[in-house]
């Protein structure tokens, strides 16, 4: 696949399936569509295309809006997903005053059926385009259907409820993850490199490789413990994650992700990882004495090792 940050000046290309979208997670709803634009594009022997954006539409609608710790899915992972789908090209424009206040007319016109050589429109159920939202399958097959022909792609659910981005940040900041990682057809990972702590950790007997997130806009999951495995090194280790503030151990409000790796003992600083949080098993507490706190990681490791026992992780 190869993606663009801006559009081309010229004609890019003669014939094309297009979908567009925010797809912030690129969730199992979101996987719907692309496979269907993919799909659309393989028998028709033409190019699929995904139009999607640099920053989130609120953050242009909301000045106030800080992105920071707000994505499921930041640039490079978006890429990512969007890839192992299948599509050919991806764009991910700003969105800008000039998009914001685009005619979806325009938007057709001059950017889907001159640059691109639309032929088909592969959209969600409940997506538009466009200035004030004009834009959409039934605006498309009434006014453009001798050149493109759209489609609307059926609702996702999870027993019985809509599967879209703003439900997984949900569940995400409650520290749900089990839900959020149903609804992303994966687990939900945090990509980043391993730094130096206060080595507390190591003290008490359970040694913790401290991540610094690659990027702030990462929706970091609500406080607690969690089961995870961590990829380092092209190898999967199964461990233990504490996101919180360590009541326990420190006053600060920054809040830190540490993992505690099961029979691990390479030195990984300053090694890139992607950690994978598949179930939440407590919230994060303070406790009246270390012993205290040390018995319960003991019982935590236990029952995280039973739990990974039985699973297999996808990434």
């Amino acid at each position: 696949m190869k993606y663009f940050y801006n559009f081309p000046e010229l004609p890019f290309i003669d014939h094309s399936v297009i979908t567009i979208g925010m797809f912030d997670g690129v969730h199992l709803g979101h996987a719907k569509v692309l496979t269907e634009c993919v799909k659309i594009a393989k028998l028709k022997g033409i190019a699929s295309i995904v139009i999607s954006f640099s920053n989130h539409p609120s953050s242009y609608f909301n000045p106030k809006h800080d992105s920071k710790n707000s994505l499921l899915s930041p640039d490079i992972e978006k890429i990512e997903w969007i890839e192992k789908l299948g599509i050919d090209y991806l764009f991910m424009i700003p969105f800008d005053h000039y998009i914001a206040h685009l005619p979806a007319e325009s938007f057709i016109e001059d950017i889907l059926l001159t640059k691109f050589g639309i032929s088909d429109l592969v959209l969600g159920y409940d997506n538009h385009f466009g200035f004030q939202r004009k834009g959409s399958v039934d605006f498309v097959n009434e006014h453009y259907s001798s050149k493109i022909q759209a489609y609307s792609i059926e609702v996702a659910k999870l027993d019985e409820e809509i599967i879209s981005s703003s439900t997984i940040k949900e569940y995400v900041i409650q520290g749900n993850i089990s839900k959020a990682n149903t609804m992303l057809g994966r687990a939900y990972s945090l990509q980043g490199k391993v730094i130096h702590g206060n080595h507390k950790g190591r003290e008490l007997g359970f040694p913790t490789a401290n991540i610094e997130l690659n990027d702030t806009d990462k929706l970091i999951p609500g406080l607690g413990v969690y089961i995870s495995t961590l990829k380092v090194n092209n190898q999967l280790v199964s461990g233990l994650t504490n996101i919180g503030k360590r009541p326990t151990l420190t006053q600060d409000a920054y809040i830190s992700i540490e993992t505690h790796l099961f029979d691990f003992q390479e030195d990984i600083y300053g090694k890139e990882v992607e950690l994978y949080l598949v179930d939440k098993i407590r919230e994060e507490k303070k406790f009246n004495s270390l012993q205290e706190l040390i018995l319960q990681i003991s019982s935590d490791v236990q029952f995280a090792k039973s739990q990974l026992a039985k699973i297999h992780i996808t990434s």
